[in-house]
């Protein structure tokens, strides 16, 4: 069975919990705390990541919770970074679409 769940900000999850998401997460001051406890729980299939929460990370640590395979964390904001939207196809289908085959 897939687990899906969210972390973010209390704006971020309330939508998702109206939703019926039972795993819902509130960020606190310490991010890397919060993923950690998230990739402790087995079950964890897919978390929804407010990417303000992302933003708190420091690359090395943000590039090791983009390549998590269980549980895949996704980030969700009004704006979608290219490299990050190009490592999750990449990660997904296992294709580099934004490949330059002149190079």
């Amino acid at each position: 069975m897939v687990k899906v769940g969210v972390l973010g900000g209390s704006e971020f999850i309330v939508g998702f919990q109206l939703a019926g998401i039972r795993d819902i997460f509130e960020a606190t001051e310490q991010p890397l705390e919060d993923f950690n406890i998230i990739r402790q729980n087995k079950d964890m299939s897919v978390v929804i990541v407010d990417d303000k929460i992302l933003d708190k990370l420091d690359e090395h640590e943000r590039l090791n919770i983009e390549d998590s395979i269980k549980p895949v964390f996704i980030p969700l904001s009004t704006e979608s970074a290219q490299e990050g939207l190009r490592r999750l196809i990449i990660k997904s289908i296992g294709i580099d679409l934004w490949k330059d085959d002149d190079r």
